[in-house]
């Protein structure tokens, strides 16, 4: 479970800029905040070793070990308040971290009865997700403990989240209901995907690379993130 734990919040941080993991704001620092000052270089005596969760992705120039994650203090966030069109159809308030029951959390998020997704869209794709490897979070457990994708303040409510490894390879997937709109604030703008190149067939537009992407289908109305390093790629169409 931890792997699996690690797997999903290095892929949400890379994924969202400040993506809302159990109600905090999680952040990348740039490189020069990542670098240690001289004074604890100095004082460091534990070798420095290859992480074995780093992942470069060359086309962003982002690499991403636990070290290059970390909760900023001096981040602004800005709320919606609610207010973006159709937010309160899709989203809701999501719970804060000191409200949630962490004594109760499970050792294990995943679901092997998909029917618990009641979109047929939604179930549809997260079928192709499992018969691709990924294993997918029961999606109440994560809006319980604020793992669904958002901001930190709002969640949304119609989806799931995935993720594959194989011990080599990963990758993680979330995808829920939403509009267009939506997807261009939270997806796109709120995750810094607005100036990665951008292809549009008229039903699916989608931002990024192949190994990391934001994508929405206009027909189904299924907004994703993905991110790999080696996984299989997953799309919305």
């Amino acid at each position: 479970m931890k792997n699996k734990r690690i797997v999903e919040v290095l892929g949400s941080v890379i994924l969202a800029v400040s993506l809302g993991i159990t109600g905090c704001t999680v952040k990348i620092e740039d490189d020069k905040k990542t670098e240690k000052s001289e004074k604890e270089t100095t004082e460091e005596t534990t070798e420095e070793t290859e992480d074995p969760c780093c992942c470069e992705v060359d086309e962003c120039e982002i690499s991403y070990c636990g070290s290059c994650v970390s909760f900023e203090d001096d981040y602004e966030f800005v709320s919606t308040n609610g207010e973006l069109e159709g937010q309160l159809d899709y989203m809701e308030l999501a719970p804060r971290c000191e409200d949630i029951n962490w004594d109760a959390y499970p050792d294990d998020l995943t679901i092997d009865d998909l029917s618990v997704i009641e979109d047929e869209d939604m179930r549809n794709l997260a079928q192709e997700c499992v018969d691709c490897g990924y294993v997918v979070d029961d999606p109440e457990l994560d809006r319980i403990y604020a793992i669904s994708l958002g901001d930190g303040e709002y969640q949304f409510t119609n989806g799931f989240s995935a993720t594959y490894d194989n011990g080599n390879d990963f990758g993680t997937v979330y995808a829920y209901k939403m509009n267009e709109e939506l997807f261009d604030y939270f997806l796109v703008q709120y995750n810094g995907f607005s100036n990665e190149d951008c292809t549009d067939d008229g039903t699916v537009i989608r931002y990024g690379s192949d190994s990391y992407y934001v994508e929405y289908n206009r027909e189904t109305g299924i907004g994703m993130t993905f991110i790999s390093c080696g996984g299989p790629a997953i799309a919305v169409g």
